[in-house]
């Protein structure tokens, strides 16, 4: 199957191996009393559960030209400066700040086809359901999963391009910056799990993708009895490590500096089966608006931040649009 098969399709989710176990694709079919069912979530909005039945399928890519991808630079660097503000202010410790950029005269198809051109990314998918929109991802991060009464969530911050692994390391700013959303997910996790199970078992691993080097931690616990997926994404969802701390008060700063809302970037996108449930935090994602794409990336704001290295940043993370085979 090619991406191009699914273009008239009025209703399907497209799903890469990273959301499963056994690294193949499936297309998810929307059906009632189904033995799956598929959450999804806009950033500024709560969960809905599709009930559906998921096909195991063989997927190839063709390739696609990447499209163009402008960015409003002078808002962005003045919106770092109005955030270090408010931290020197006590109002925040830590805000995402994010950006979107407009791709027109994109299908789908093509869109997923470029983001998947070198390597399809974890979380890779294409989601179109009738009364909630369109999304195409290709985000790395894992917001949770749950496995019985495991479990086990994976915040990302940290970027460097490739090859500077030793610099990322040597990031005093980076790690930082994983440490706050570590610990905001730790105390997630503390509302959720058994007492004294949360912890953390690898403050800071490098993931590296094709474009970039990334920054994870794992936290990891003992969900309560009677803790149901709706409970876990009621305190995890939209994810620390694209908000801020504290949460509220990030949210709040991040609604008067961003012109639009984010819709499903930044938002969750999860699949529950019979052994478990794994969901996506929707960094590197396109939601469809008014006929075209747009796509957001984003930037981890602290005290030590400078403007010009964070909108530098922000754009080393649209190589996943520029990504080649």
């Amino acid at each position: 199957m090619t991406p191009d098969d699914l273009e008239r399709e009025p209703a399907f989710a497209l799903l890469a191996p990273g959301f499963f176990d056994d690294g193949r694709w499936r297309r998810f079919h929307v059906a009632a009393g189904g033995d799956a069912a598929l959450w999804l979530a806009p950033y500024e909005g709560r969960p809905t559960r599709v009930s559906g039945r998921l096909e195991v399928i063989d997927m190839s890519f063709a390739g696609a030209p990447p499209p163009a991808a402008a960015l409003d630079d002078a808002r962005f660097e003045a919106g770092v400066g109005r955030i270090r503000e408010r931290i020197a202010a006590g109002d925040v410790y830590q805000v995402n700040l994010t950006v979107r950029a407009r791709l027109d005269g994109l299908s789908g198809a093509g869109l997923l086809s470029r983001l998947c051109a070198r390597a399809a990314p974890r979380f890779a998918a294409w989601v179109r359901l009738p009364g909630l929109g369109e999304l195409v991802s290709a985000s790395p991060e894992l917001l949770v999963e749950t496995r019985a009464r495991r479990v086990h969530a994976e915040p990302m911050k940290g970027t460097a391009p490739v090859g500077q692994r030793a610099a990322l390391l040597a990031s005093v700013k980076d790690e930082a910056e994983l440490a706050m959303i570590t610990d905001l997910t730790r105390n997630d996790l503390q509302q959720l799990c058994v007492r004294g199970t949360v912890r953390v078992t690898a403050p800071r691993r490098l993931v590296e993708l094709p474009y970039v080097l990334q920054a994870v931690s794992d936290v990891e616990g003992e969900l309560r009895e009677g803790v149901t997926i709706d409970d876990v994404l009621r305190v995890m969802h939209p994810g620390g490590s694209v908000t801020g701390a504290p949460r509220p008060a990030a949210m709040a700063l991040i609604a008067e500096l961003e012109p639009t809302a984010r819709r499903f970037y930044c938002g969750t996108l999860g699949v529950e089966t019979t052994t478990g449930f794994r969901a996506a935090l929707l960094i590197r994602t396109a939601t469809h608006v008014d006929g075209g794409w747009e796509y957001g990336v984003g930037s981890g704001i602290t005290w030590d931040s400078v403007p010009a290295a964070e909108l530098a940043e922000v754009r080393l993370k649209l190589g996943a649009l520029a990504q080649s085979g």
